[in-house]
């Protein structure tokens, strides 16, 4: 798949505008902390992301199977999951979505 130079710029932009002491910037770069393994496919994580979209008090269910994906809990994943402060799942989401909601570009 080749990545439009537009929808890199997108991204760009959306990342830059995410506060970085947000609920969403903290799920992002729990993300980005998180490794796969080779024979995961990128359609593979999008199911498992998308399953979280749709079921949001998942959130620690989720990030403990995303930090399984390389079978290696590394001490990065587990600092950058603190990081996240998830004390509810369903407020932690709810205030993400108000923070998304709130970006405008």
């Amino acid at each position: 798949m080749k990545l439009d130079k537009f929808v890199l710029a997108q991204n760009m932009a959306f990342l830059i505008s995410i506060s970085p002491e947000s609920n969403l910037a903290k799920l992002l770069s729990f993300c980005l902390a998180t490794k796969v393994r080779k024979n995961m496919t990128g359609t593979d994580i999008l199911k498992i992301t998308c399953e979280l979209m749709e079921n949001p008090s998942n959130l620690p269910y989720w990030t403990q199977d995303v930090m399984g994906l390389d079978l290696d809990y590394s001490s990065e994943e587990w600092k950058k999951l603190g990081e996240m402060e998830i004390k509810d799942a369903d407020k932690f989401m709810a205030t993400l979505w108000q923070e998304l909601e709130n970006l405008s570009l």
